[in-house]
């Protein structure tokens, strides 16, 4: 029978439908409808994804768990309420955070007090004027750097280091600084132009810096009872005309005014004696005058002094010459300290290390004694560098690897030398002998920086179950200050070779050798383990 369908005749229209999970399991065909009853969804055949494709996605609403909202389906929307954020679903059905993606976030901050508009934040303007308050800052939103004071003022937090200056960015190469600096509470006024060779940065007094010179004495003393001479002796000086710098730690008797916290070893000898007081002192003034024994040179006689008087009234004559006094004390017997890669005996009394008289007696100075210290087992070892020692060379190997359907591969060697303080510690692990058992990769033996850091790792051998297992590796952390150089070694693989039907490899040779050298590989017959199994790694510091 035909039904015929006029233009005003009404059709009532039902697609195919059912629960979200039977669309699921079936194939629309293209252009077949869908209806889930469940989820309220359409959907169309495409005649190949099952369950077909959805016709249109959903807003889902606001909800501070968005999960709560699955089953939902791919693009499907919503709005967060706890962050603020909207949010697109981008896989799975919602029942997961990571289902969603974040589109957008409504921001506001401060009570309103921060406005942002067109990318930008500014602080907003109240009425009856004001702006940014610090009651609407957080003492946590600024971090460990920031931090609000008692008086909701900004300052520098304590875990900022203010005692310290570092260059900005790597582009600069120097450090620019004032030519005044404040250090405690003195003053400091570098000079500005650049020093010469040798020169030295010394004060004027008056917190002036400035390139000096010191001055050098030339000539040494014998130790005698002579060697110290005391603070206040004075002594006929010859030199080339008025005006000639004397030595260092003498002074010309010349009557001058001086500081008592410039000279506080003549000070304390000649006191206001001479004039001044209890913050300047006078020098004696021996000029145009000689000298004569007295048992009080302050209070003395000043006497003329006349021809034929004394000796027989023989004429007497005098010559000029400059009188200077000793001002500076420490003139003492030189010492000698004899360090880095030596030693120093005097009369056979080991002085490597410490100040002694060179004059003292039978002085012996030579090489430190060569050593060499082996670790072959253990994870926490500790080697202190010997005294007198700077520098040491290192050997580190790990242990080789066990052997499955080939040979064994071995474990790779770092050698090179560090540098530190007699008497520095570090850290040393040996690799430790693989399980028993076939193709087991061998340990890493490791030196390493009290603190933990690792500066030295040569990595254990690859345990073989094909012939490309792989090599072990190491490295060396060439940036640290204890590092001085080095060269990594390789580990090789082990691998197989065939005689008729046997099949048989010997085990990869390490830098030490084969089996049972430390960090070589173990061997392999029809495709089993055989022979010794791999050995513990090998850590060795050299010195000389």
């Amino acid at each position: 029978m035909a039904v015929e369908i006029l233009e005003n005749t009404l059709l009532k229209l039902l697609v195919r439908r059912g629960t979200d999970t039977d669309r699921r399991q079936i194939t629309l065909a293209s252009g077949e409808l869908g209806y889930t009853t469940d989820t309220e969804r359409l959907y169309i055949g495409n005649a190949s994804d099952k369950g077909g494709v959805v016709v249109g996605n959903k807003w889902q609403g606001s909800n501070a768990d968005l999960t709560s909202l699955a089953p939902a389906v791919t693009g499907d929307y919503a709005y967060e309420s706890d962050t603020r954020e909207f949010k697109v679903l981008t896989s799975g059905t919602g029942s997961a955070a990571a289902n969603w993606t974040t589109v957008s976030q409504n921001l506001t901050a401060a009570n309103n007090t921060i406005d942002i508009t067109s990318g930008k934040i500014k602080v907003a303007t109240f009425t009856g004027g004001g702006g940014l308050s610090a009651n609407n800052i957080s003492p946590t939103a600024l971090g460990d750097s920031i931090v609000l004071d008692g008086s909701n003022k900004l300052s520098l937090s304590a875990n900022i280091n203010i005692d310290e200056i570092s260059k900005r960015s790597s582009d600069s190469s120097y450090l620019t600084l004032p030519s005044t600096l404040k250090i405690n509470t003195i003053e400091y006024n570098f000079p500005s132009n650049a020093p010469s060779n040798n020169a030295f940065l010394g004060s004027d007094g008056n917190n002036n810096l400035k390139w000096s010179f010191p001055n050098v004495i030339e000539s040494t003393v014998a130790p005698t009872t002579a060697t110290f001479i005391p603070v206040g002796s004075v002594m006929p000086f010859i030199s080339s005309g008025g005006g000639v710098t004397p030595p260092y730690g003498w002074l010309y008797c010349d009557g001058t005014s001086l500081l008592g916290s410039d000279y506080r070893d003549l000070s304390a000898v000649l006191g206001s004696s001479l004039g001044g007081n209890t913050s300047v002192f006078n020098l004696p003034d021996f000029t145009n005058k000689l000298l004569y024994g007295a048992a009080d040179p302050v209070t003395n006689s000043l006497y003329p002094m006349a021809s034929g008087v004394g000796l027989s009234a023989s004429p007497l004559s005098a010559t000029g010459a400059h009188y200077i006094i000793k001002a500076v004390g420490g003139v003492s017997i030189p010492t000698l300290t004899v360090g880095k890669n030596l030693s120093a005996f005097v009369n056979n009394i080991d002085k490597t290390g410490t100040a002694f008289d060179p004059l003292s007696g039978n002085v012996v100075i030579e090489k430190t004694p060569p050593g060499q210290q082996v670790f072959e087992s253990g994870a926490a070892n500790k080697f202190f560098m010997p005294a007198g020692i700077h520098f040491i060379k290192y050997y580190v190997t790990g242990s080789g690897g066990t052997a499955g359907g080939n040979s064994g591969g071995a474990a790779a060697t770092a050698i090179g030398y560090l540098s530190a303080a007699p008497g520095s510690g570090f850290l040393v692990k040996v690799g430790s002998a693989p399980a028993q058992s076939s193709s087991t990769n061998g340990d890493s033996s490791v030196i390493s920086l009290c603190a933990g850091t690792a500066i030295v790792t040569a990595g254990g051998g690859k345990g073989n179950s094909d012939d490309e297992a792989g090599t072990a590796d190491a490295t060396i952390v060439t940036s640290n200050a204890s590092v001085l150089n080095g060269y990594t070694i390789k580990g090789g693989h082990g691998g197989a070779a065939r005689t008729g039907r046997t099949v048989y490899g010997s085990g990869a040779a390490s830098y030490w050798g084969n089996v049972p050298a430390p960090g070589a590989g173990q061997g392999a017959l029809d495709f089993k383990p055989t022979g010794m199994y791999p050995t513990n790694g090998i850590v060795i510091f050299e010195w000389t």
